[in-house]
């Protein structure tokens, strides 16, 4: 299911527009899906943003990371408490 339609509020924020990142990302976008409403969410969006290895990465272009900055907002506002679950599981293994 694109993420346009699994997410209202990321519909409305692109408008009539087409989706860069499920155009030109597919494979990131169905990752994006699968992780979607679970804890797993964070960890793997802040793998795409961050590079914190000495990796050459080329990056996405900005409109990419707006998309997925904004998928992150949403994210953020639906399941606020899964960030906490998550740091929860995370202090239990440590």
């Amino acid at each position: 299911m694109p993420l346009r339609k699994l997410v209202r509020e990321f519909n409305m924020y692109l408008k009539n527009n087409e989706s860069l990142l499920e155009r030109d990302f597919k494979h990131v976008a169905e990752k994006i899906e699968l992780h979607w409403g679970y804890p797993e969410f964070y960890p793997f969006i802040n793998k795409l943003l961050v590079n914190d290895h000495d990796r050459k990465r080329n990056g996405f272009p900005q409109e990419v990371m707006e998309e997925i900055h904004t998928l992150y907002e949403i994210h953020c506002e639906k399941y606020p408490e899964l960030r906490s679950a998550l740091k929860t599981d995370s202090q239990r293994y440590q």
